[in-house]
């Protein structure tokens, strides 16, 4: 008789959403439908802008949001939650466009923001690298699959996804008629998260943000993080 049924190496994603989706996205829109913002960080099969959207001030809030959302997760998952937000950039993809299958270096946890999309756009996919299903058994749809090589999460604006930074993942070309726009971040632990000589895990304190903000805006983004699952 069957004892016991264990998930080995769990994979979390994190959804979270943010109150202010609403009020925020006409001032955010406004700027990322600029043709500029993507000039210099573009392809054919989706548009690209600088990482340093940090830097602006209309970005604050949607910063805030997820440096505190991230906190959750890193403590959720059973790390100290000191962590820094490296980079956050915008992705523009009109109808056909899509984003290959992809990993980002040099971070410990990724993040994408739905900022907008119809119902037929799609989210992001993840892809399991142990599991290519070159042997592919009939299914029986009457018992849960548990051997998936692809899981996606569903297109929701204002829902921001956190997840580890080396999981493979894209999306879909895009079918819908609205452009998709999604805001992606990558954070990494701060400062000595291994006791070892050679300091090779010393992690710098990489906030870089010279904007200035009040104690009662901060602290009022401080509160997502509680009960934000």
């Amino acid at each position: 008789m069957i004892k016991d049924i264990r998930a080995m190496f769990l994979t979390p994603v994190y959804v979270f959403s943010f109150p202010d989706h609403e009020k925020m996205k006409p001032i955010v829109m406004e700027y990322l439908e600029k043709d500029d913002v993507y000039n210099d960080y573009s392809g054919n099969h989706i548009n690209l802008s600088a990482a340093n959207l940090y830097k602006e001030q209309i970005f604050r809030p949607h910063y805030y949001f997820m440096y505190e959302c991230i906190q959750y997760a890193m403590n959720d998952m059973g790390y100290t939650t000191n962590h820094s937000i490296t980079s956050m950039w915008a992705t523009r993809q009109s109808p056909g466009m899509y984003h290959h299958p992809h990993k980002h270096g040099n971070s410990f946890l990724a993040g994408t923001y739905y900022l907008n999309g119809s119902e037929n756009t799609f989210g992001t996919t993840f892809f399991n690298p142990d599991n290519l299903l070159s042997i592919s058994p009939n299914r029986n749809f009457e018992k849960p699959a548990r051997l998936n090589a692809r899981f996606s999460t569903p297109f929701v604006e204002g829902d921001f996804v956190v997840f580890p930074a080396w999981t493979l993942h894209g999306t879909n070309p895009n079918l819908g008629p609205e452009t998709r726009y999604t805001i992606g971040v990558n954070s990494m632990p701060v400062g000595k998260t291994v006791d070892e000589p050679y300091d090779r895990f010393n992690y710098p304190d990489a906030r870089r943000i010279d904007l200035e903000y009040t104690e009662e805006e901060l602290s009022r983004y401080k509160q997502f993080a509680k009960g934000m699952v």
